[in-house]
């Protein structure tokens, strides 16, 4: 069987499940970011985290992870974004993730929402 890109991530320091408190914990390593393991937007979002890492080229250190929106109100915060530098000032590219089957009105929203935090 083959290996899923979001084992192979975990397997190798990119991704991690933190167990150690109330709740179970995804932690994006390079981003020092932690998340709820629980919501099932945070499985999309790892799962594309690692896709980014190893289908297309993407080194952890250029991906952030809810990253705050400038001139958005109120505050909004972009689920992954992908700079061109090292130092996280440039970005690339911004996405919006969200829970396998959600409703038309739902996506709707979500290319309304990634729209505003491209732009």
């Amino acid at each position: 069987m083959e290996q899923s890109l979001l084992d192979k991530a975990i397997q190798d320091g990119h991704l991690r499940i933190d167990q150690s408190g109330r709740f179970e914990k995804i932690v994006y390593v390079a981003a020092t970011r932690s998340e709820r393991w629980s919501d099932p937007e945070e499985k999309i979002r790892a799962e594309f985290y690692a896709e980014l890492i190893y289908r297309y080229g993407y080194s952890p250190d250029r991906i952030g992870v809810e990253i705050t929106v400038p001139d958005r109100s109120p505050n909004d915060f972009a689920d992954l974004v992908v700079f061109k530098d090292d130092e996280r000032k440039r970005p690339f590219a911004v996405i919006e993730c969200k829970k396998e089957a959600i409703s038309d009105a739902e996506f709707a929203q979500a290319v309304e929402q990634a729209w505003g935090n491209g732009n």
